[in-house]
């Protein structure tokens, strides 16, 4: 018997069985007393169209694991937007869709060049540097709660048409690069082709680009880029990666008891975890399929664009620091916090040292 007649079979059974009335023995309801409603099912929204590989498919499996978690009390449907959806419970994709709000997302997706922080040193200031505690504040002004909740691997090439030989062939090429890394790609020469990670591969396909950045070896190989774009160079944009959220509009947050908060941080914690494993390690072997079966030419940056690229990339990130106040409290605490955790003071912003933040987590605000 195959699982859709197990299916017609055992619901035949179960209206019988209740057709029939309540069993022998069975606990019974007092007069006039009802079961509990459960809760509507929560509406998320995800950035990336339902497939069951890739990011969509980690959107799915925190969803039913939220939903395994809290004994099924609570229940997600899942379904695809271009960007954060005003109308859903929930929005899965990366902090960089919400940089049209806040050019400081920034920091909680990934910054571009060396500065941004790797899977672990993000997580880090986020759980004890007191980025959640930054991040909550700036989400919450706009109606969100958000979390850590997935990764798309360090070190995420630039896949292309033709070869990256240098800032030359950089020159008037359409790439598709989110966040900050859009700025980067315009002061490098070449014109930021909108999209995201997600609209990346039918850019190229159709036309609409010359090169995109979708995430690392795992990611891309799950997205199907290198048919379109047989060329990856150097480590992209955002050499750290870039990060995954869950973002709960703040009504919802509210409505939450503690228990399913927390079971909630707990069940995104696990899902950025496993993330950062997957890709890590997995990487290797996603290269090997690239080029052995896929015909990926891999390459370096080119010197020429490594050097501009950290320049850029360190102004960039200094004229967002110096967007207004907030942006110069959470650029002061994630240089402090990667000036920690690399054992030396950051030459470039020396006054961060005296603002690295001390007090309560505020994780579960």
């Amino acid at each position: 018997m195959d699982r859709r007649d197990f299916l017609a079979t055992a619901g035949g059974a179960v209206v019988a069985a209740t057709s029939a009335g309540v069993p022998a023995g069975a606990a019974q309801l007092p007069a006039g007393q009802v079961l509990p409603a459960s809760p509507p099912p929560l509406r998320l929204a995800m950035a990336w169209p339902d497939a069951p590989h890739g990011p969509a498919d980690a959107a799915h499996r925190l969803a039913r694991r939220f939903e395994a978690m809290t004994g099924h009390r609570h229940r997600i449907a899942l379904s695809h937007a271009q960007g954060p959806d005003e109308t859903a419970d929930l929005y899965f994709g990366a902090a960089h869709d919400f940089s049209a709000l806040h050019p400081s997302y920034a920091y909680f997706a990934g910054l571009p060049g060396s500065s941004g922080l790797g899977a672990d040193g993000l997580a880090q200031w986020m759980a004890v540097g007191g980025g959640q505690m930054l991040w909550d504040d700036l989400a919450a002004s706009h109606g969100w709660k958000p979390l850590l909740a997935g990764h798309l691997g360090e070190a995420p090439p630039l896949w292309s048409r033709v070869p990256i030989s240098g800032l030359g062939s950089l020159a008037g090429q359409r790439i598709v690069a989110t966040g900050l890394a859009a700025d980067v790609a315009r002061a490098l020469g070449a014109e930021p082709a909108g999209g995201s990670f997600a609209t990346a591969k039918a850019a190229l396909a159709q036309g609409e680009a010359e090169a995109a950045e979708v995430g690392g070896l795992v990611t891309s190989l799950a997205s199907g880029i290198a048919a379109v774009a047989p060329h990856a160079t150097g480590s992209g944009f955002h050499a750290g990666g870039t990060a995954l959220a869950l973002h709960v509009r703040l009504p919802v947050w509210h409505a939450l008891s503690d228990a399913d908060r927390a079971i909630l941080e707990a069940a995104c914690n696990e899902a950025y975890q496993l993330a950062v494993a997957d890709a890590e390690t997995h990487a290797e072997i996603a290269r090997r399929v690239l080029s052995t079966s896929l015909g990926v030419t891999f390459a370096p940056w080119p010197g020429d664009v490594t050097e501009a690229l950290e320049r850029v990339a360190e102004a960039t990130i200094a004229h967002v620091a110096a967007h207004d106040a907030v942006s110069e409290r959470i650029d002061q605490s994630y240089c402090a916090f990667r000036a920690q955790i690399g054992g030396k003071p950051d030459a470039r912003r020396p006054a961060a040292m005296a603002a690295f933040p001390q007090g309560r987590d505020r994780s579960s605000a």
